[in-house]
C-alpha cells in the first residue's frame, strides 16, 4: 500500500510567512567605551596590550575587554561578546 498523497488544494495561508515588525529605537543608546591603561591598572609587568571597558547602555555593568597574547576577550562572555567589537574599533 502506498502512502497518502498530499491534496494539490493547498491552503492560502500555508504559504504565508510570518514576519516580526522590526523594533526601531526612537533615542538610541550609544555605547560608552573607556580606554584604560593596563600597566598602570594591572601592573608593569603585565603582558596586557589593551584594556577597555565598555558599557552597551550607560546604566549596565562594564565588560572587561582584554588585548593579550590569547588574542581579544571579554572577561565574562569571551571572544564573541558584541564588547569585542566595539573595543576594538576604539583602539584602532
Amino acid at each position: 500500500m502506498s502512502p497518502p498523497r498530499r491534496s494539490s488544494n493547498r491552503r492560502a495561508d500555508d504559504d504565508a510567512q510570518v514576519f516580526a515588525p522590526t523594533q526601531l529605537d526612537l533615542f538610541p543608546v550609544t555605547p560608552v567605551v573607556d580606554v584604560l591603561d593596563a600597566r598602570s591598572i594591572v601592573g608593569p609587568r603585565t603582558g596586557v596590550e589593551h584594556l577597555v571597558r565598555v558599557r552597551l547602555r550607560p546604566n549596565d555593568a562594564p565588560h572587561l575587554v582584554f588585548h593579550d597574547r590569547h588574542g581579544w576577550y571579554c572577561e565574562a562572555h569571551g571572544p564573541g561578546c558584541r564588547a569585542v567589537m566595539l573595543a576594538q574599533h576604539e583602539v584602532r
